[in-house]
């Protein structure tokens, strides 16, 4: 029997206002069921400039998430409103993106206030409240989550970890994605290590799934050929390393430009290339991963 490759394909933003809608968040559940592949979608629970669950802004979420689990797709937590600091502090590439200067100046100036304010009892609170919004909408568990902006701090991970949750997938591999996002195209790929995704996961009692990257963020023409190239070195690199293979895009952003035909390409390139190295791929929601591959 050949070796088991997992491949999990993840949605970041689902119903924040203003970057998902609720028919492209029907599109992707639908290309995903044609390239009969499950999904897990991170759902934002909290609309913050209303302070209102998200369902209250677009009611139709609902019924639809309830299908798509009904149908395979998995839905976790993506933070509580979005906001940039409610759990953590995201890494330097995130702060590091020009639209990010005024919160990249605040987390310096203010680093010691937020160490304090993201306690363990901070962070249950926070996640537990987020959780309860999306369980009572949803009438099913949520058990996975992954932080907005990849924001982390200990308070965060030790609270995932004593409230219960059976995955995390907020750390990343592959920085040089970012990097692209920017037009930095010449950036060399970050190397990915089985050394590097154990010292990631080792973070929290929680397990991490640790995702490569987002390629699909308004993906341009120009950049396709590149972004590909970036893709495929990931992939390899999981397969050698013998880690699953997690990536991401974002509801609205995947749908302009290029994204949703990258996305076609590379699962058959990955069909392609678990073939040649005598794997069994295996598309799989990231709690399923969780399950079989630890």
């Amino acid at each position: 029997m050949n070796k088991k490759f997992y491949f999990g394909m993840s949605v970041d933003d689902v119903a924040l206002d203003g970057w998902s809608k609720p028919e492209n968040f029907l599109r992707l559940v639908e290309f995903f069921n044609k390239e009969n592949l499950p999904a897990t979608f991170f759902v934002v629970p909290v609309d913050e400039a209303t302070d209102r669950p998200f369902y209250t802004l677009s009611p139709e979420y609902v019924p639809a998430m309830r299908k798509a689990q009904e149908e395979g797709h998995c839905f976790a937590q993506h933070g509580i409103r979005h906001n940039r600091f409610e759990l953590g502090v995201p890494p330097a590439m995130i702060l590091d993106l020009p639209h990010e200067a005024e919160n990249r100046r605040y987390a310096s100036e203010h680093r010691k206030d937020l160490e304090q304010e993201h306690s363990i009892a901070n962070c249950r609170a926070r996640l537990k409240q987020g959780r309860d919004i999306l369980e009572n909408a949803l009438g099913f568990r949520i058990e996975g989550f992954r932080a907005p902006a990849l924001q982390e701090s200990p308070g965060m991970f030790a609270a995932l970890a004593e409230e219960g949750y059976k995955f995390d997938s907020s750390a990343c591999l592959q920085e040089t994605g970012w990097d692209y996002i920017q037009g930095n195209m010449e950036v060399p790929p970050r190397a990915i290590t089985r050394e590097r995704y154990e010292a990631l996961r080792r973070k929290s009692g929680c397990p991490i799934f640790p995702l490569t990257t987002d390629y699909t963020w308004y993906l341009t023409k120009e950049k396709y050929a590149k972004t590909m190239e970036l893709a495929l070195h990931d992939l390899r690199a999981c397969m050698v390393a013998d880690i699953p293979f997690i990536t991401v895009c974002h509801i609205d952003p995947v749908q302009e430009g290029e994204g949703i035909p990258f996305l076609h390409e590379l699962y058959e390139r990955a069909r392609e290339e678990a073939a040649a190295r005598g794997l069994s791929l295996e598309f799989s929601t990231i709690a399923d991963i969780a399950d079989k591959a630890g």
